[in-house]
């Protein structure tokens, strides 16, 4: 296909444009509204996904160690040695899905109870050394936090650990609410995707019907279906990116001033920052209202091209 008849297609598509202004206008708005409605929803979804996998990241299990002073029959009522500690901090770091391994002796928490209460500085001092009440105590961060339970039970397993704790109900639902989030929000992006080529097709079908009687005489005079339907599949690419570039232009405003406003209101509740998603989401909703509006032109021109 040569470079000429592509122009020439390109000239008509926007000789089209502007001679159906009012069609064309009603077409871009369309497009925009309903690709803006897309972006909404997306920005939420990505920003529903970043709390989502935040919680993920902060779920850990924590490992009890044996002492002489805790009653599990394991324990033997003895505190571990050192190189019994090596072997088991080894030994979990071995295990599968284990990201980090962080270790607390008991000598340390009870040190960090010191500097977290003062006053009780000189009552807490009287439990150093032998008479001190606490356990040492491991950290333990998963890859992936569906392999949570069952890491816990492989640590709980190992001689030397008293017992293992990791919030077993509060895990079982952070894990349905991320499930839920995610298979929720990737439902809503399909639901408008298809809203999205619905909306372009009848505004386009629209603008084909008004030109039936071009394309019937075009038809029959014999030009083939794609020399018809290359100017009203770069009309509908044209109009696709122009509604698009709308939306993204709406939604970048919006996006910029509210995210900076939410951090501060709300610091604890993570927010993706603009800078590294509104290019990203401009460039998709750019080629995506190019294609959908493509696709929608060369697919609302089949009955009229069946004469």
């Amino acid at each position: 296909m040569s470079l000429r008849g592509w122009v020439t297609a390109l000239r008509d598509a926007l000789r089209n444009t502007a001679r159906g202004n009012v069609m064309s206008l009603a077409s871009m708005l369309s497009v925009a509204v309903t690709l803006l409605v897309l972006a909404v929803v997306v920005l939420l979804a990505v920003n529903l996904e970043e709390m989502a996998a935040t919680a993920e990241s902060q779920v850990e299990i924590k490992g009890y160690l044996c002492t002489a002073r805790r009653e599990e029959v394991k324990c033997g009522q003895r505190d571990l040695t050192e190189q019994e500690i090596e072997a088991i901090l080894a030994g979990i770091r071995g295990l599968p899905d284990v990201e980090t391994v962080t270790f607390l002796s008991r000598h340390e928490a009870l040190e960090e109870m010191k500097r977290a209460d003062p006053a009780q500085a000189e009552i807490l001092s009287g439990y150093e050394g032998d008479e001190n009440p606490l356990s040492d105590e491991v950290y333990v961060k998963v890859s992936d936090v569906e392999r949570v339970a069952k890491v816990a039970e492989q640590i709980q397993a190992m001689r030397g650990v008293a017992k293992v704790d990791y919030g077993k109900e509060i895990v079982a639902d952070l894990l349905a609410f991320t499930r839920a989030v995610r298979i929720g929000g990737l439902g809503l992006v399909l639901l408008l995707l298809f809203a999205t080529v619905l909306t372009l097709s009848n505004t386009i079908r629209l603008s084909v019907y008004a030109r039936r009687r071009e394309i019937s005489i075009m038809k029959l005079v014999g030009a083939t279906d794609w020399y018809i339907r290359r100017p009203f599949v770069l009309e509908g690419m044209l109009l696709g990116a122009l509604g698009a570039a709308v939306a993204s232009g709406v939604v970048a405003w919006g996006y910029i001033r509210l995210a900076p406003a939410i951090q501060e209101s709300v610091p604890f509740l993570p927010v993706v920052r603009p800078e590294l998603i509104l290019t990203d989401l401009t460039l998709a909703l750019l080629g995506l209202g190019a294609v959908l509006g493509a696709v929608a032109s060369f697919f609302s021109l089949r009955r009229f091209l069946n004469v």
